[in-house]
C-alpha cells in the first residue's frame, strides 16, 4: 500500500472512521490528523507523537491538504459536523495561504474544527469564534482583491464623483485669488492637478475657448513663418 494511500484508525486501516460509544450504538466526534512531511517542516514521527493516539492518522505523502476528502473517502470515512482536523504545523501544508485559508473556512462551514497543535490553536466553527471570523475575514479580503483584479471596472462603482459640475464657481475663485496655484487649488480640493485640469477643460466653458484661441494664434504664427510648409 502506497503511504499517500495509508489511513489508519482505531478501527483499523479500514474501518469506518466513527467511534462508537460502547453499549450505545451512539455517533460520536472524531478526530482526524493529516500528517505530511514538507522541506523544513517536522518529521511525520515528530507529527504523530504530538496528535492525540486516538485520531485517525492520515499519511499525505505527495498528496496536499486539499485531497484531504479523497483520501479519507478512499477508505470509507467522512467528515461530519463536530469532527476535529488537526495538523501539526502550516509548514506542513504546502499550499498558497489564500487556498489554505479557503479550505479552513470550508471546514468551519460545514462544522469541522480545526486545529494547529504546535502554536496551540483551535479555530472553532462556532459564528462568534475570533479566530473563526478572522478566516473568513481574510477570505473575503482576498476575494475582494482578486475582484479588484480581475473585473477592475467595478473599483469605481459606487464611487462618488470627486468634482461636480456646481464645484466650478467655487474653484474658479480660488484659482483666481492672489497668488493661488493650481497645485494648491487642486491640493485644497484633495485631488490631483491632471484632475483639476481635466475638470476645467470639460465645464469651464472660458477656459476651453482661451485654449482654442491661443492654438489658433500659434498655428497662424508657424503658418506665416513658414515652419509648417
Amino acid at each position: 500500500m502506497a503511504v499517500h494511500d495509508l489511513l489508519t484508525s482505531p478501527l483499523g486501516p479500514w474501518g469506518t472512521g466513527i467511534d462508537r460509544q460502547r453499549g450505545r450504538g451512539r455517533e460520536v466526534s472524531k478526530t482526524v490528523a493529516f500528517l505530511a512531511e514538507c522541506q523544513g517542516s517536522a518529521t511525520i514521527e515528530v507529527q504523530r507523537a504530538a496528535v492525540s493516539p486516538d485520531a485517525h492518522i492520515v499519511l499525505a505523502g505527495r498528496q496536499s491538504f486539499n485531497k484531504l476528502g479523497d483520501l479519507l473517502a478512499r477508505s470509507g470515512v467522512r467528515l461530519e459536523a463536530g469532527d476535529r482536523v488537526v495538523v501539526y504545523d502550516l509548514t506542513c501544508i504546502a499550499l498558497s495561504t489564500a487556498t489554505l485559508i479557503r479550505l479552513i473556512k470550508r471546514l468551519l462551514r460545514n462544522g469541522i474544527i480545526f486545529e494547529i497543535v504546535s502554536a496551540g490553536i483551535v479555530i472553532n466553527p462556532a459564528p462568534d469564534d475570533k479566530l473563526h471570523a478572522l478566516v473568513t475575514a481574510l477570505d473575503d479580503h482576498h476575494r475582494y482583491l482578486h475582484g479588484l483584479k480581475t473585473h477592475p471596472e467595478t473599483a469605481s462603482r459606487g464611487r462618488k464623483r470627486l468634482l461636480a459640475p456646481d464645484d466650478l464657481p467655487e474653484i474658479k475663485s480660488k484659482l483666481e485669488r492672489p497668488g493661488a496655484t493650481a497645485t494648491d487649488v487642486a491640493q485644497a480640493l484633495g485631488v490631483s492637478r491632471s484632475t483639476l485640469f481635466n475638470f476645467l477643460e470639460r465645464y469651464d466653458p472660458s477656459r476651453s475657448t482661451r485654449r482654442k484661441k491661443l492654438e489658433e494664434r500659434g498655428a497662424t504664427g508657424l503658418g506665416k513663418s513658414g515652419h509648417l510648409a
